[in-house]
């Protein structure tokens, strides 16, 4: 089944219509039914949430016929079919003023049990590869109708994950010489015309008046890294500088565009500006190329995955042919070097020089620009940057951006998708699950618990009622990476059975072996489980 076309969608929302009506008739308040990407919904007016057993419920209160004033927010219209197999997916609440909450029950409808059996199998495939379906289910991150679209909201174990992802690359910052900074995110209107956003950029800007000033949101952070070099006098005995940031930026992308956390207003980039002599370029993007495909590798991402386009001059550009064949040399001589394949685009480099652009191809086999080596000689000109070479005079420093995530968010969508959402041990929000089998061991399950948590291992404990076989169902859907039972034989030797993914088990492991392996794993960042390896070999 095809979920991807817009078939169903007329049955499915002559299915909210009927569904409103039965909330109606149970003395609820809907006020609009319309159409996502993969259900229909209802909104509910109501000071109170609606749990999934009442609405449930519901849906045998369901009648074939019968009509109810809401609003109905679809491009399509119900179909003249009538559904009689309903199933609800999901419920959340969002308040569209201050004034009033909405309960949005989120459903599907078929003509048919086995058109809703398909659909819920297909779904289910869905849901381990969609990146928004993944975030919902693993409690990541979300998308609220208050806050507005585009602009997500990460949940306490999608942050967990930026943090990795964040602290991980400060590591390669600094292996490169890099110094972090931060800068605010809004600047008076001025900076960004001396930049050129204000006028090549500002259909994508949030700019507005706020007393005697006009002011900007930042769409990108080089003009407030320039700001701080010029904050003094520099020397050629410096360069090269190296700023780097976790920057937040806004660029109003058309509604349209929007998709998940690869398509926001609001993302971070690894962002990282540096300022060098001519002569200095093509060691730099050297070793800028060299880390990126490095830290590409690291995450599964090999040759074979990674595509490099080189950008040469446009017919419109600043600089002078000398400076333009340096700054496309460096970039050539350091693929080249690297035994890197690129392909060319003449003449699409950016107006004030030639950059690199790196593209992955996701599991859909979609093609998404994550990292990029920028040279640029306009910046530096324009806000008239300086330094002081070694015969004394003043000269123009070069200017590089650089980013090797790229957006963060684009990046963390993309790994959600490639791992299925089961992450790599290190990146995952909870690494370690302990489970007893009996309440009997269960202070030697806290204790082994306490001996994982010791070593900075993320780590929890499930002591709840449910059998066994589906605390450890649980455990795999939550995307937890490796299970610790423990039983009366554990307890008495000081040893756990410890489970990873596709049912890889081993017994009898010393507790000290089993933390130290997988503090191994999380130290080395490894993308694979090598403690059971280590383990089993």
């Amino acid at each position: 089944m095809d979920m991807s076309n817009n078939n169903y969608k007329p049955l499915w929302l002559k299915g909210g219509l009927l569904y409103a009506k039965a909330l109606k008739d149970a003395g609820y308040h809907p006020v609009e039914v319309g159409l996502g990407e993969r259900d229909f919904y209802v909104d509910v007016e109501s000071e109170t949430s609606i749990t999934m057993n009442e609405a449930d419920k519901l849906i045998e209160k369901v009648k074939s016929e019968g009509s109810v004033d809401v609003k109905v927010n679809a491009e399509v219209s119900p179909s003249n079919e009538t559904p009689s197999h309903f199933k609800i997916l999901n419920i959340s609440v969002h308040h569209p003023d201050p004034s009033r909450q909405l309960v949005r029950i989120r459903g599907v409808a078929f003509s048919s049990e086995e058109q809703l059996k398909d659909y819920l199998s297909w779904l289910e495939k869905v849901s381990e590869i969609d990146h928004r379906i993944l975030g919902e289910k693993l409690d990541l991150f979300s998308f609220h109708e208050e806050s507005g679209p585009g602009l997500v909201l990460y949940h306490p174990n999608g942050q967990v994950i930026r943090n990795e992802l964040m602290n991980f690359m400060r590591e390669v910052n600094s292996s490169m010489g890099y110094n972090e900074v931060y800068t605010t995110h809004v600047y008076r209107s001025e900076l960004w015309k001396i930049s050129g956003h204000y006028e090549l950029y500002k259909d994508k800007m949030l700019i507005f008046n706020h007393e005697d000033d006009e002011l900007g949101i930042k769409p990108m952070n080089c003009p407030a890294h320039i700001l701080i070099y010029k904050s003094r006098s520099r020397s050629y005995k410096e360069l090269p500088i190296k700023f780097s940031e976790f920057g937040h930026v806004y660029r109003w992308e058309n509604k349209g565009e929007l998709y998940g956390l690869l398509r926001v207003r609001g993302f971070v980039q690894d962002d990282g500006h540096v300022f060098l002599m001519e002569d200095q370029l093509e060691q730099e993007v050297k070793l800028l190329v060299s880390k990126t495909l490095e830290v590409l590798s690291m995450f599964g991402f090999g040759k074979d995955s990674v595509k490099i386009y080189l950008s040469t001059r446009p017919d419109e550009s600043i600089g002078t042919d000398k400076q333009w064949e340096k700054a496309t040399s460096s970039l050539e001589n350091a693929l080249k070097s690297l035994k890197q394949p690129y392909e060319v685009k003449e003449k699409e480099g950016a107006f004030y020089g030639p950059k690199l652009d790196f593209e992955i191809k996701d599991s859909l086999g979609r093609s998404w620009q994550l990292s990029t080596i920028q040279v640029d000689f306009n910046l530096p000109e324009r806000f008239k940057l300086e330094y002081v070479d070694r015969d004394g005079e003043k000269r123009r420093p070069v200017m590089v951006h650089r980013a090797i995530f790229g957006s963060i968010d684009r990046f963390l969508a993309i790994l959600l998708e490639n791992f299925r959402g089961k992450m790599p041990t290190w990146l995952s929000p909870v690494q370690v699950r302990v489970i007893p089998i009996t309440s009997e061991v269960q202070e030697y399950a806290r204790r082994v618990m306490q001996e994982f948590s010791s070593q900075g291992i993320r780590v929890d404990l499930d002591d709840s009622s449910e059998t066994l076989s589906k605390r450890i169902k649980g455990s795999y859907d939550d995307g937890v990476p490796y299970i610790v039972i423990v039983g009366k034989k554990e307890a008495s030797e000081s040893k756990v059975t410890l489970r990873g993914r596709n049912n890889v088990e081993i017994r009898g492991v010393p507790l000290v072996s089993a933390v130290n392996e997988v503090k191994g794993e999380i130290s080395r960042r490894d993308v694979n489980q090598t403690a059971l390896e280590r383990l089993r070999s």
